[in-house]
């Protein structure tokens, strides 16, 4: 008879926290809150269980933190000390299982099947009328130990909980501490008292659930299934579906991804752009067709030359997004090369890749068609190598009142998010947009009346036929970038419209943006 399967989930609370004590233990017991954002708008994003206490939470401004807890510890997230104590975090859990699922950079899973003759109770450790269930829950708990034990060698606090699936696993884990095991038919008694918000439904769904009076999982498992979808969708159905303790979705291992590496030993020295792109391209051809077989696409290059006189130069080029097309690589490798300077001839070439998987996107029969993720990387890698990779990313609005004081940052996490969500809303009717010239454009007015009458710039020339303004800014007057600018909007007989600045410093009139 086939073993019923047993998972454990190793999570780690308070993780953006967890990953600063990993990285500075002499914050461990101390209040410390984890800030994100600009200097302007510093917010909380994660707090200490001691900052807790004194009343910090996730999504406070960092002055009201500190006014309620004095002593207040602020780090800004780091990033480089979570992706540590990610890949730790795996680490910990490989001791024990091969075979695991990363669900999150907090949350592993691990596939408990095959593992009893490793951590089995030795046969003087079980009397002999011992039953099954008793040692299996023994073995349960010997490995729930041992993964706890192992993340705190790695310093990270992890609580972990074992049962027959998944879901069941990440709730026993996320709802008490050190290690929980929930016996094979216990998850029904387990994740009856459980409250509703556990499963973190979407805000629509717990106002629904709350007005039904629905507040523990049991109670949202014993609903009609036929009836729930009728109301609430398949959202609805899912949600049920997890509060019975099923999961949604298949257990997939996760595997170490090799970097893949091709080399080669030039018969000859090369010491121009052009001789190395054409070693390039051999090399990254055999790289795609390699990335193409494990379904992946590239993250990062990294490129290791040898020299004549025996040194080895040695440069990373992250990539937007994985990419794999071969034109696009050496693209993006060429522009990253250019104004290169080696002490010797290049008389050997190593090429590097970090694989990344290439997720399919499922079609969706009720929104408009959205592109591939392969085909955006590769668009994102073509602008790239273009304009420059530092020139291709979400906006970000810099710290400063300065009216052009616009970045960009790269596609990730909410930044990415907030861009999209700004994208979409530019699409809606009736909404004027204004669009900024990088650089502005100089421009010749003619000004009448104090008010500007002629514009003469590249592509915009015209009479003005109506104005507002003007609209003064300063600032930064303590700093070498002091600006005081004069902004107008202007109508021009064409029927365009047009911001104009004038720099109050210089005198000089510039043509900073278009109204579409």
């Amino acid at each position: 008879m086939t073993p019923a399967p047993r998972f454990a989930c190793l999570w780690v609370p308070r993780f953006a926290v967890a990953a600063l004590v990993r990285r500075d233990p002499a914050l461990h017991g101390r209040p410390l809150a984890v800030l994100t954002g600009t200097p302007a708008t510093r917010a909380v994003v994660e707090a200490s269980a001691e900052a807790g206490v004194r009343g910090v939470r996730p999504g406070m401004g960092a002055s009201e933190a500190l006014a309620r807890a004095p002593g207040l510890v602020c780090h800004d997230r780091d990033p480089e000390a979570e992706r540590s104590a990610a890949g730790a975090l795996l680490d910990a859990a490989l001791g024990t299982s091969p075979r695991l699922m990363a669900a999150a950079p907090d949350c592993v899973f691990l596939d408990l099947a095959g593992l009893d003759g490793l951590f089995g109770p030795a046969g003087s450790d079980v009397p002999e009328a011992a039953g099954r269930r008793r040692r299996d829950q023994m073995i349960d708990a010997r490995i729930g130990e041992r993964l706890a034990t192992a993340t705190a060698e790695v310093g990270l606090p992890a609580s972990v909980g074992i049962a027959g699936s998944r879901t069941v696993a990440t709730l026993a884990a996320r709802t008490a501490a050190g290690v929980t095991v929930v016996p094979p038919g216990g998850a029904a008694a387990f994740l009856a008292p459980l409250p509703v918000g556990c499963l973190d439904p979407e805000p629509d769904l717990a106002e629904s659930l709350e007005r039904w009076g629905i507040r523990a999982l049991g109670e949202l498992a014993a609903l009609p299934a036929a009836g729930l979808l009728a109301r609430l969708g398949p959202r609805g159905t899912r949600l049920q579906s997890r509060a019975r303790g099923q999961d949604d979705a298949p257990f997939v291992a996760w595997v170490p991804p090799e970097p893949c590496v091709e080399a080669v030993t030039l018969d000859w020295e090369v010491t121009a752009l052009e001789g190395l792109a054409f070693v390039l391209r051999g090399l990254l051809e055999r790289l795609a067709a390699r990335l193409a077989a494990r379904g992946c696409g590239a993250t990062a290059l990294t490129l290791v030359a040898g020299l004549a006189d025996g040194a080895a130069h040695r440069r990373r080029l992250p990539l937007i997004a994985p990419l794999r097309e071969p034109r696009t690589l050496l693209a993006l490798l060429r522009t990253d090369l250019e104004g290169l300077r080696l002490e010797a001839p290049i008389v050997a070439l190593a090429l590097e890749a970090e694989p990344a998987s290439l997720h399919p996107l499922q079609a969706d029969l009720f929104v408009p068609p959205r592109p591939s993720p392969r085909e955006l990387g590769e668009t994102l890698g073509r602008l790239a190598a273009l304009v420059g990779p530092d020139r291709v990313g979400a906006p970000a609005l810099g710290d400063s009142h300065r009216p052009d004081a616009i970045g960009v940052t790269a596609f990730t996490g909410s930044v990415a998010h907030r861009a999209a969500v700004a994208a979409l809303a530019l699409l809606e009717p009736a909404r004027l947009t204004c669009r900024r010239f990088t650089p502005p454009l100089p421009a010749a007015v003619e000004v009448r009346n104090e008010s500007p009458a002629r514009v003469e710039a590249a592509g915009v020339r015209g009479p003005v036929v109506a104005c507002a303004g003007p609209w003064r800014t300063a600032g930064e007057w303590w700093a070498e970038t002091a600006w005081a600018w004069e902004e107008w909007d202007v109508a021009l007989a064409d029927g365009a419209v047009y911001r104009l600045a004038l720099d109050q410093a210089t005198g000089a009139w510039t043509v900073t943006a278009v109204y579409d």
